[in-house]
């Protein structure tokens, strides 16, 4: 049976969350989440930033949705890199249009691995909800030529 593009993402996407050292998440967000449905379009300039101000780190960028409540659906930035970026507020606000919310933490081994198995078992979020779009690249590396991996071999 043939694999699914759906499947197929999400194995690609695992691949490179499991097989790299990655140490830091960064979640960066809208203040008003009425706006996410701008982040296709507001991200690529954020994406060069960060590769800019950070040459020497690699970074996995994952776009994700969150639905709490009555509020509505949000489409925020889960961001993967091997250290703290310490401006990282700054710089989202000075890229984006709009007001951002930005929040990091060191990522644990067991933090790590429960994120890779929750990603492994439940369905990914349907981004056709917030972006009048089929086709999406919900994730994406940026400065590979950094990856270390845990195993020794490189990106491709």
């Amino acid at each position: 049976m043939s694999e699914s593009s759906e499947e197929k993402t999400k194995r690609k996407y695992l691949t490179v969350l499991r097989g790299y050292q990655w140490s830091y998440q960064h979640s960066v967000f809208y203040d008003d989440p009425e706006q996410s449905h701008a982040l296709l379009e507001h991200m690529v300039r954020f994406k060069q930033a960060l590769r800019r101000h950070c040459p020497d780190q690699p970074f996995l960028v994952r776009i994700q949705t969150l639905k709490k409540g009555s509020a509505p659906h949000q489409a925020y930035l889960t961001i993967f890199t091997t250290k703290r970026v310490e401006d990282l507020r700054e710089m989202a606000n000075k890229v984006f249009p709009t007001i951002m919310n930005v929040m990091g933490k060191r990522l644990s081994a067991e933090k790590h691995d429960q994120i890779a198995r929750a990603i492994e078992k439940q369905k990914p979020h349907d981004l056709s909800k917030l972006f009048d779009k089929a086709g999406i690249n919900r994730w994406s590396v940026l400065n590979k030529d950094k990856l270390h991996s845990i195993e020794g071999e490189e990106f491709s």
